[in-house]
């Protein structure tokens, strides 16, 4: 009996704790009134992939393509080394979480065999890693490839993916082209000396750019600029006046023998991403470019170059023909592989020129 009496109070002192405890709350509720916020005290940022470009191959809405021929592979290699906890870069090296990227570009997708792909990516099997699409993959991974495994954000800035893209492309043992530069930024480098890394310097080289289209030819400084309109109005003049036999205001003829040859090697540093310089150097994505002057044309044996330049295997890099293709790659070589619109200044030009001549034993004369 005095147990029964014992579990009947401890029962009804829960009950009664439990209305205590509701009305507490409804009392609560009666003399307090909170209002909900219009907005986050402090906003929080969140990303969102943009709905109409996801799946459907559409590149970031910055394309990499204008800045590819300019990009630093260097800065691109430093990227990389983020990835390597889940990649390999090298030739035939493992897959890891992540693929082996060897290779990669102009690749089919997914085309691994030995590696497990996520369905987002399998499905795309039938299409190639183009620029466009690895640019629109690295900018937005899950935007891109709903689905896919990749637990990365994407990198948003385009510089960074371009240069990456640009290091990616020089694992190979035969880079990609570079891509045509789109009309816009073909016409802003009409002013301004453009994209040429490798001095395309290549002149011969073109395959070099053959592959990697050099960066664009560094703007001169305004006094540095003057100076080259001067020195072509001069030229015009004396060939108005009938002076010194001057040769043509579009040719670098005249100029040659006073270029600035450490203005031409600054110039020529830009395309060492392609090309050596020094003797006996080895072959790069482009070849070797001592002593090209008054050589033949694509006659370096160990070299693979495209058909344009090859065709033209039984003349040699004369100033004439080493001006030509640096004014006008295409136009001089049309099918040459080297995406470079081509150095426009006449100084310019002639420095780069006068720099390639000095890497030799025996320069050739000047003209």
């Amino acid at each position: 009996m005095a147990s029964s009496l014992e579990g009947n109070k401890i029962i009804a002192s829960i009950l009664t704790a439990g209305v205590i405890a509701m009305g507490s709350g409804f009392i609560a509720g009666l003399i307090y009134h909170p209002e909900k916020l219009a907005e986050h005290a402090f906003p929080i940022e969140t990303q969102t992939a943009d709905a109409s470009g996801a799946g459907d191959g559409a590149a970031a809405e910055e394309s990499v393509l204008a800045l590819l021929a300019s990009a630093d592979p260097a800065a691109g290699e430093k990227q990389a080394k983020k990835c390597t906890s889940c990649h390999t870069f090298e030739e035939g090296g493992p897959d890891k979480i992540g693929p082996n990227l060897w290779d990669l570009i102009d690749q089919p997708i997914a085309n691994n065999s030995g590696f497990g792909y996520s369905d987002a990516l399998a499905s795309k099997s039938g299409e190639n890693w183009t620029y466009e699409s690895l640019d629109a993959f690295l900018a937005d991974p899950k935007g891109w490839a709903p689905g896919t495994k990749m637990s990365f954000g994407g990198i948003k800035k385009t510089q960074q993916r371009a240069d990456l893209i640009a290091y990616m492309r020089g694992q190979s043992a035969n880079p990609a082209p570079l891509p045509e530069a789109p009309a816009a930024a073909e016409e802003s480098a009409e002013g301004e000396a453009p994209a040429e890394e490798s001095a395309e310097g290549e002149a011969p080289t073109e395959e070099a750019a053959e592959g990697e289209a050099p960066a664009a030819d560094e703007a001169a400084p305004e006094d540095t600029q003057a100076a080259s309109e001067s020195d072509e109005a001069t030229q015009t003049a004396k060939a108005e006046s009938g002076g010194d036999a001057a040769p043509a205001a579009d040719s670098i003829m005249g100029l040659l023998a006073s270029a600035d040859v450490a203005a031409g090697e600054k110039q020529a540093k830009k395309c060492k991403s392609c090309h050596s310089f020094e003797e006996g150097g080895p072959n790069k994505i482009g070849p070797n470019l001592w002593n090209v002057v008054n050589q033949p044309i694509a006659g370096n044996s160990e070299f693979k170059y495209s058909k344009a330049l090859a065709e033209k295997s039984g003349e040699t890099w004369s100033y004439e023909n080493l001006d030509g293709y640096l004014a006008n790659p295409k136009g001089w070589a049309p099918g040459t592989k080297m995406s470079f619109a081509g150095v426009k200044k006449l100084q310019q030009r002639a420095d780069l020129v006068a720099y390639l001549r000095g890497l030799s034993n025996d320069p050739a004369p000047l003209p």
